[in-house]
């Protein structure tokens, strides 16, 4: 505490980080550096540990007030600063909920459509609203094969389908209740 006092008012959490630091150096290599010197000078092991903690302290700061770490922004420890993640980042509550809904309506999509085109009304409803293409763009695409109308058709009837399923209108064959509701949230399925 007194050396990182020389660079500045240090906070509790930056002492107890670099006492951490200093442990870490007298424990490398399996403390071979200690151990030689408590074998050579045992009365002076003391002054060895404070020289350890303040040559420590002094690289970190030199570091920390270097260009290339920053140029002496102030320490900011973890537990000093406790963010709540936005609602756009990944991990979010938001961002993990809209997975579940995408996850939920995919599963939904694998076990309603049949057919030959089973594959292909899947991509298009993809494209459409993860990669946000226009029908007429889809319909350029060679692997598509229909016309802006029949891609907009598809589009329509997996939307009506999946609110259906979703919300609940319809019952699930596997409940044995008469109205099935959503785990997902009603305004997500709005969005929809």
């Amino acid at each position: 505490m007194r050396t990182a006092s020389l660079w500045g008012e240090p906070s509790r959490s930056l002492v107890e980080d670099l006492t951490q630091v200093t442990y870490l150096k007298l424990w490398e290599d399996g403390c071979r550096l200690l151990r030689d010197f408590a074998i050579q000078h045992p009365e002076a092991i003391l002054g060895y540990i404070k020289k350890t903690a303040a040559n420590a302290t002094h690289d970190y700061f030199k570091h920390g007030h270097s260009q290339s770490s920053g140029g002496g922004q102030p320490h900011v420890s973890t537990s000093d600063v406790d963010l709540e993640a936005g609602k756009e980042v990944l991990g979010s509550q938001e961002k993990i909920a809209f997975g579940v809904f995408l996850k939920e309506i995919d599963d939904h999509l694998k076990r309603t459509l049949t057919g030959p085109d089973q594959e292909r009304d899947r991509m298009i409803f993809w494209l459409y609203f993860r990669q946000g293409m226009s029908t007429k763009e889809i319909a350029s695409l060679p692997a598509i094969g229909l016309s802006t109308k029949g891609v907009g058709s598809v589009i329509e009837r997996l939307k009506h389908c999946i609110r259906e399923q979703i919300a609940g209108i319809l019952p699930d064959p596997d409940d044995d209740e008469d109205n099935v509701k959503s785990k997902i949230p009603r305004e997500i399925v709005i969005r929809l």
